[in-house]
């Protein structure tokens, strides 16, 4: 039977929000005082926070603005949280099976490309 099995932490990924929260806990910025100049509502500053919430462009320009942070960076986080959130999902679906399969074609490949009959860039 296939047993699914995992590489990847959770404890690991962290949402943008935790830095968010750092960003305001270094300039002592309450987060009704981040509400009120990108004009959300705490309670969104908190989802946020929280992870509940994820960073859209919209609020990252006004993060941009109230903060001085550029908008660029927000979504970059983000990106990155959201790729690797979808990388630990997916491992979560791999089987003990393919996990072998996979060792044993990288021995295929190692063993072609020794020989001159695989390129490198190549699997």
């Amino acid at each position: 039977m296939a047993v699914k099995k995992t590489g990847i932490s959770r404890d690991l990924i962290f949402h943008p929000g935790e830095t968010l929260a750092e960003v305001l806990d270094e300039r002592g910025i309450t987060q009704a005082e981040l509400a009120a100049q990108t004009g959300v509502s705490p309670a969104f500053i908190s989802n946020v926070i929280n992870g509940k919430k994820d960073i859209s462009a919209k609020f990252a320009f006004a993060l941009e603005y109230a903060l001085d942070v550029p908008k660029s960076f927000w979504m970059n986080l983000q990106a990155n949280y959201d790729a690797e959130l979808l990388e630990f999902n997916e491992m979560q679906t791999i089987t003990d099976e393919e996990r072998e399969a996979r060792t044993a074609l990288h021995e295929v490949v190692k063993y072609l490309r020794q020989k001159g009959k695989m390129p490198v860039g190549i699997c």
